[in-house]
């Protein structure tokens, strides 16, 4: 069990909880509440590569290249 310690409210409003608290904030125009969500708890880094490459670019001839790259990230990320 780990205590997580929040100002503000009463010793009465405290309260256990079963699973996971994750403390983020909401960003502007998402949902504050998504029931039957499914959600990933990963132990590694969602990064594809070891080496980051920031600003590439791809050129493609048409929407199954882009679909054909995509499946390829996904597989990727798969074997993970």
């Amino acid at each position: 069990i780990q205590m997580i310690k929040k100002t503000g409210g009463t010793l009465s409003e405290s309260y256990l909880d079963e699973g996971f608290i994750l403390d983020k904030k909401i960003g502007v125009g998402q949902p504050k509440r998504i029931e039957n969500a499914k959600i990933l708890v990963a132990n590694t880094p969602m990064d594809t590569d070891k080496i980051k490459i920031y600003g590439a670019r791809v050129r493609t001839e048409g929407m199954s290249q882009v679909a054909a790259i995509e499946q390829a990230e996904k597989d990727k990320m798969r074997k993970k």
